[in-house]
């Protein structure tokens, strides 16, 4: 499947709340008036794209024929900041989404195992999210895997050489081909037990 545009997404999400909701899908003068749109046909086209796309299906014969084909997951909802010190006036945040799916194209999640990242605050336990196909920097945290196993370490060039660090002074940085790398870490998400 294709991704969605930021718009389109939007327009799909409403349908899933709306059929939710009232258990038929919306017009497509539902959506232009939802959406400000000036014209139906705008609607009608993004409608189109989505269909193509995969995201939805229409019967032909019949009104309100909307259907969402998979359960879409549209990300937590970012809904103000929270203090860790003084407390702070919640201000809203509707736009904002964690894991949202637009953001998250060629990309995956390993659990940690081990204490060589501890010092980057990588813990035993924790998940990384890695983010495949992405430019990689000196400095910048991988995921790499090693034959039969996969490691996280700091990414470090040196001339041709390309070597992983650990965090962690106990562990021996690592000697390895740039095939290696499956990917940059851009997140760790850790569970309160």
């Amino acid at each position: 499947m294709k991704n969605l545009t930021k718009r389109q997404f939007e327009i799909l999400e409403f349908i899933k709340k709306f059929i939710e909701q009232y258990g038929y899908s919306p017009s497509v003068e539902d959506i232009k008036i939802a959406f400000g749109f000036k014209s139906p046909n705008a609607v009608t086209c993004h409608i189109r794209s989505i269909i193509n796309k995969g995201y939805l299906t229409k019967d032909s014969k019949r009104a309100r024929a909307l259907k969402v084909k998979f359960r879409i997951f549209s990300g937590i909802p970012v809904i103000g900041k929270i203090a860790a010190g003084k407390p702070i006036i919640i201000e809203n945040f509707s736009d904002e989404y964690l894991f949202h799916p637009e953001n998250f194209k060629d990309t995956f999640a390993l659990r940690v195992s081990g204490d060589s990242m501890e010092q980057a605050h990588i813990f035993d336990g924790d998940y990384v999210i890695v983010k495949k196909n992405i430019e990689i920097r000196n400095g910048d945290i991988v995921a790499a895997a090693l034959g039969e196993e996969s490691t996280v370490k700091y990414f470090k060039k040196i001339k041709n050489k390309i070597f992983l660090i650990p965090a962690n002074s106990s562990y021996q940085p690592i000697e390895v081909n740039e095939n290696v790398i499956l990917g940059k870490v851009i997140g760790v998400f850790r569970k309160i037990k």
